[in-house]
C-alpha cells in the first residue's frame, strides 16, 4: 500500500492537487476501515513528509503536485557509505536495482525499511550500502537516476536554506489593515493556533482564510505593519521575538524532536529526514520531561541527525537545542 501513491504520481510526473486528493483517499479508504481514519490528519502528515523525505513537492498556490527526479543521495553515517533512494519510484526502477544487486552481492547491501507508523502513507526507505562511493555511482547509473554523492543531501540542505535573520530582513513591513477574514493567532506558549488573540495580537503571527477559495494567508504583525510570510517560518519568527526554545536534541542518540505543531521550514525539514530516509516518529512529551513545553504535547522526532547538522539547523532558525534524553517508551510518550 505504502509504494502506490507514489508510484501513481510518478508515473504521470505531476497531477492537480484535486488528483493527487483523490488517489489519496481511494487508496487509503480501500486498504483501512472508516473507523480507523483520521483523513485530514493523515493526509496533512503524508504530504509534509513526501516532501521531506524528497519524493514530491507541493505549489498550492497552483494546486499542483510535482514528482522529484528519482536520484540516489548519502547519508550523513560513519563507515561504509550509504545512499538513500528519493524522488519518483517505479517498479522498473526497483527491478534495475535489484539486477545490480544480483551482479554484485559480494559489494552492495540493498535493504528496505516501512517507514515508522502507518498513519504516514509513505513509501518504504531504500538504502543502498557498498564498499566505496565507486559502487554508489555504478548502480545509479545501472538505474538510470541521478546520484549526489560529494557530500550528504542533509548537510546541502540545511546549508542552502535561508536563515531567519536573513528572512527577517527581507520582509516587507507596511502599514495595513486588519483583514475581515475568518482567522487565527499563533500562540508561543501553547504553540498552536487559536481563535483567540494573545496578550500581544499586534505583534502576532495571523492566519487568515480566503472566503472566497478558503486558502490561507498569513501576516506576521508588527503594531500597525505586516509582511506576508510563510506560515512555516512565521512560526519560528514569533518563537524568536519571545526568545522561545523549543527544539529537542539527545546528542547521545542523535534524535532531534520538533513540536509537531511547529514543523521545521521545507528545506530544514528535509534535511532532518534524509540524515536518515525515515520520517521522523510521532510522540508525546510526559509530565517529568520538564522543558517548558506542554506536557502531552505532540512532537516529531528525526532519527540519526548528527550534532554537526542538529546544530546547524537549530542555528538557522536562531534556536538554542534543549539537551535532553530522547527515549520513545512502549505508549508513545517521552519520559
Amino acid at each position: 500500500m505504502s509504494e502506490q501513491l507514489l508510484y501513481a504520481i510518478s508515473t504521470v510526473g505531476h497531477m492537480s492537487l484535486d488528483n493527487f486528493y483523490s488517489a489519496f483517499n481511494n487508496i487509503l479508504l480501500n486498504k483501512m476501515p472508516d473507523t480507523e481514519l483520521n483523513l485530514p490528519e493523515i493526509r496533512r502528515s503524508s504530504i509534509r513528509f513526501l516532501d521531506a523525505l524528497g519524493h514530491c513537492e507541493f505549489n498550492f498556490e497552483k494546486r499542483q503536485v510535482f514528482v522529484c527526479p528519482p536520484a540516489l543521495v548519502t547519508l550523513p553515517v560513519s563507515g561504509l557509505p550509504k545512499g538513500v533512494l528519493t524522488g519518483a519510484r517505479t517498479p522498473s526502477i526497483i527491478k534495475k536495482l535489484e539486477e545490480f544487486k544480483s551482479s554484485n552481492k559480494d559489494t552492495v547491501i540493498i535493504s528496505t525499511v516501512p517507514q515508522v507508523g502507518r498513519q504516514y502513507f509513505l513509501p518504504a526507505r531504500i538504502v543502498i550500502e557498498t564498499i566505496n562511493y565507486d559502487y554508489l555511482d555504478d548502480i545509479s547509473k545501472a538505474a538510470g537516476i541521478y546520484s549526489s554523492l560529494k557530500e550528504p543531501a542533509s548537510w546541502s540542505l540545511a546549508n542552502f536554506s535561508l536563515g531567519i535573520e536573513k528572512l527577517i530582513e527581507s520582509l516587507l513591513f507596511e502599514i495595513r489593515n486588519d483583514l475581515n477574514w475568518s482567522k487565527e493567532y499563533f500562540s508561543s506558549e501553547t504553540l498552536r493556533f487559536s481563535r483567540s488573540a494573545g496578550k500581544n495580537s499586534t505583534n502576532d503571527l495571523i492566519s487568515y482564510t480566503n472566503p472566497v477559495n478558503q486558502q490561507l494567508y498569513h501576516l506576521i504583525w508588527d503594531v500597525q505593519k505586516a509582511a506576508v510570510i510563510d506560515r512555516d517560518w512565521g512560526r519560528y519568527i514569533v518563537l524568536l521575538r519571545h526568545k522561545r526554545n523549543v527544539l529537542l536534541y539527545d546528542e547521545r542518540r542523535h534524535n532531534l524532536a520538533v513540536p509537531a505543531t511547529v514543523p521545521l521550514p521545507r528545506f530544514l525539514g528535509r534535511s532532518a529526514a534524509l540524515c536518515s530516509g525515515l520520517a521522523p516518529e510521532r510522540a508525546k512529551l510526559g509530565s517529568g520531561t520538564r522543558l517548558g513545553l506542554p506536557t502531552g504535547h505532540p512532537v516529531d522526532v528525526y532519527h540519526s541527525v548528527p550534532p554537526s547538522i542538529a546544530g546547524l539547523i537549530a542555528r538557522k532558525l536562531s534556536q538554542d537545542l534543549i539537551r535532553c534524553n530522547i527515549v520513545i517508551d512502549d505508549n508513545g510518550v517521552i519520559a
